[in-house]
């Protein structure tokens, strides 16, 4: 305990225990501004307070602090949370929310600062660069920012961080209440995503069969099976089964900085995990090319394919996948070129559509890979006579001549 003569008073200072999550020591201080009496009573009211547990020590006085606090508290809980998440929790905290947020004391933040916040969001939360002409000098083009709406969506992503940070301020006991609970994120109307046609599907198939073989499987393979970009990507030679024919589905590729190599292959999203799907034989044969001209590129330089090597890769021994937005980003300048308006994940719903009209919801379900319906024995360790049937039906769409 101190009391020390400041100009115009006197100012207290109590030990307030140590701190929980730095280890470093708390105090209290107060600034009396009376006599040295009144400065006594002030401090055995404070070390009252403390007896009482009223001032618990704690690192986080600021949002921005607490945000620390909070992430690296949700990075080590236990609870499973991907590299890709991580990254994108850390891009929030780091881009909107301290900037914004950061400098506030606890008790500041309540249900009307943050439903203002949102409602900035909503208006100006992103910089998007546009094109601003020419340089005349150089000639090249010019760019300037400027800011646009951040999606309903994208705002809620930041006020579930923002309860998670304070839930936990809560329950240390740093702040009475969440304030994140009564505040009302802006709520936006799901957009439908665009599902092709069966033309346009054909079209693209056929414009990619000439121009590039390797997408072209790709998307034949992702349309077949209705497997996600991702599971596509991780699918390795091992998976593959020319004879049956079939492909297993038992990983998740996702690439992400701060990783050995830039990604990391997990389990697949499927509530019922591993999945085993039936392919058509022209699919097949089209495979067994793929993998002798990539037995071939690994010859070349006195190298061999190996088993576990990847489909899709960027290296020659089949050992780094490809990125899945490079697909993406190869497929949207087709389809953009094409007039088409739908991305990767369309071709996987108009798989959906398709089959909803041939095959029954558990076949439909099983090659999708999500749902609440329970996996019997025969789906995990053979392909079933239907879901075989929907392959074929997949295939005779895909490659019907255009009248």
């Amino acid at each position: 305990m101190t009391i020390r003569q400041r100009r115009g008073g006197w100012q207290v200072i109590i030990y307030a225990g140590i701190d929980p999550v730095t280890g470093r020591q708390r105090q209290i201080t107060r600034q009396v501004n009376g006599g040295r009496r009144e400065a006594e009573r002030e401090e055995a009211r404070l070390r009252a307070e403390v007896a009482a547990g009223k001032h618990r020590g704690t690192g986080a006085r600021t949002m921005a602090e607490l945000l620390d606090v909070w992430f690296a508290w949700r990075t080590t809980n236990g609870k499973p949370i991907s590299p890709a998440t991580r990254n994108d929790y850390e891009s929030l905290v780091k881009t909107k929310l301290k900037p914004a947020l950061g400098s506030l004391r606890l008790p500041q933040v309540d249900a009307a600062i943050l439903d203002r916040y949102y409602g900035q969001l909503l208006l100006s939360g992103r910089t998007v660069r546009v094109r601003d002409g020419k340089d005349p000098a150089t000639g090249k083009r010019r760019w300037r920012a400027r800011q646009a709406p951040l999606s309903p969506s994208r705002i809620h992503q930041i006020h579930a961080v923002l309860s998670g940070a304070l839930g936990l301020a809560t329950r240390y006991g740093w702040i009475p209440v969440n304030p994140a609970t009564l505040a009302e994120p802006p709520s936006g109307k799901g957009k439908r995503r665009p599902v092709p046609s069966t033309e346009n599907v054909r079209e693209v198939m056929r414009v990619t069969a000439e121009r590039e073989p390797e997408l072209y499987l790709f998307l034949r393979l992702e349309a077949i099976t209705g497997a996600r970009p991702g599971e596509v990507v991780a699918l390795r030679w091992c998976e593959v089964d020319l004879d049956a024919p079939s492909v297993t589905i038992n990983g998740n590729v996702v690439h992400t900085r701060g990783l050995p190599g830039g990604y990391i292959r997990k389990p697949p999203k499927s509530e019922h995990g591993e999945r085993v799907l039936a392919i058509d034989r022209p699919t097949a044969e089209l495979l067994r090319a793929h993998r002798a001209r990539s037995t071939a590129r690994a010859g070349a330089w006195g190298g061999t394919l190996a088993d576990d090597a990847y489909l899709f890769a960027k290296d020659d021994a089949g050992r780094h996948p490809v990125r899945r937005d490079t697909m993406g980003k190869r497929f949207g300048g087709l389809a953009a070129e094409l007039g088409h308006g739908y991305t990767l994940y369309g071709l996987r719903h108009f798989m959906a559509t398709q089959l909803g009209a041939v095959a029954t919801a558990a076949t439909v379900r099983e090659r999708m890979g999500h749902g609440s319906l329970a996996v019997t024995g025969i789906y995990v360790h053979q392909v079933s006579e239907a879901d075989r049937a929907a392959a074929h039906h997949m295939s005779e769409l895909l490659d019907r001549k255009q009248d």
